[in-house]
């Protein structure tokens, strides 16, 4: 069955998101490569707004169910556990010099970053899968997923410059998007009709 995101809170995430992934975007393109020189203040807070609406948006995907009811609920639990962690580790980050400074902890910590990135990819593939959602949404969260694969490739391939710019241009056009798409959705007639307003219809 079909699933609507228009929900108050969906909206919300839908906001979260889209701010999060276009201020990080934004920002990498500002910072470039002084990021691997060391910890950079900009970076860091934007990484954790993009976090904070990557987290948000995906706790709707689990009310939704738009992964499945059963073990496809999985996926997104695993996120919304990962995801913190991520979040986590930039505001720990702080008072660092360089990612080399981190106690053996905090580096066991920024673990969370790579595999909450691998999770959304797996993520996309679910909802892709289960088919509960729709046009857009059902597909968007799969080609956002691929996020981390396609920035470390590019890294590889045509170096740190390259990668920078296709990393922002994949945020805006992938996860800013389904921010957008969320916080500009409205009830549908059924929502209207059943007083719920919500994920389900």
């Amino acid at each position: 069955m079909a699933q609507s995101l228009s929900s108050p809170a969906d909206r919300i995430a839908g906001v979260l998101l889209a701010l999060g992934a276009t201020a990080w975007g934004v920002a990498t393109i500002i910072v470039g490569e002084d990021v691997l020189l060391g910890i950079q203040t900009l970076d860091t807070i934007t990484g954790m707004m993009y976090v904070t609406g990557l987290w948000a948006f995906v706790w709707r995907v689990y009310a939704a169910g738009a992964t499945g009811t059963r073990i496809g609920r999985i996926v997104p639990l695993g996120l919304l556990v990962l995801l913190p962690g991520a979040f986590l580790v930039n505001a720990l980050s702080f008072g660092y010099v360089t990612y080399d400074d981190f106690p053996m902890w905090l580096l066991i910590l920024d673990a969370c970053w790579p595999l909450s990135q691998l999770g959304t990819l797996v993520l996309g593939i679910a909802i892709a899968v289960t088919g509960r959602f729709q046009g857009m949404l059902r597909w968007l969260p799969l080609v956002a997923g691929m996020w981390f694969p396609v920035t470390m490739l590019t890294t590889i391939v045509a170096g740190a410059t390259a990668s920078t710019y296709v990393s922002a241009a994949w945020l805006i056009g992938t996860y800013a998007v389904i921010g957008v798409r969320l916080a500009l959705s409205t009830p549908t007639q059924q929502d209207l009709n059943t007083g719920r307003p919500s994920v389900q219809a």
